[in-house]
């Protein structure tokens, strides 16, 4: 019965120290989604109403295995989704938000859907919209990104 328990407990720090490597090591074994990461930062017009003054971009990944899904609505908020190449095109990606507090500055993480990944040079367009607490669209604009 002790060697099952040294046995098991082995078996459990090799699968917990292969699992860390190959977290660690995904962008290398082409185990990592990609992801885009937003930073935002807003300034109010002279009628007190929300605007976006600049947006910064940061392309970055997701582990293979993380869950990528549509940000759940928590108005106000700041959302953006991407397109590839058109606007009029299906959206690659899940939806985005952070949660609009009236803050300057919001991080925003884009995940891109299954087959929707962008390649190289392609153009993201994405629309970035700042919402009130009643879902109503208070701004709009759009970004455009290169993926390199």
């Amino acid at each position: 019965m002790n060697n099952k328990i040294k046995y098991y407990i082995a078996g459990l720090l090799i699968l917990s120290v292969s699992g860390y490597f190959l977290y660690a090591h995904a962008v290398e074994y082409g185990l990592e989604k990609p992801a885009l990461i937003l930073k935002v930062s807003t300034n109010l017009t002279d009628k007190g109403t929300p605007m976006v003054n600049n947006v910064t971009f940061e392309q970055s990944g997701v582990p293979f295995f993380y869950k990528r899904t549509d940000t759940p609505p928590d108005f106000p908020e700041i959302d953006v989704n991407a397109r590839i190449n058109k606007l009029d095109s299906v959206p690659a990606s899940f939806w985005a938000a952070a949660h609009y507090d009236g803050k300057n500055s919001y991080t925003i993480k884009v995940f891109f859907k299954n087959g929707n990944e962008p390649k190289k040079n392609d153009i993201l367009i994405m629309p970035i919209r700042i919402t009130s607490h009643t879902g109503a669209v208070a701004y709009k604009t759009t970004a455009f990104y290169a993926w390199e």
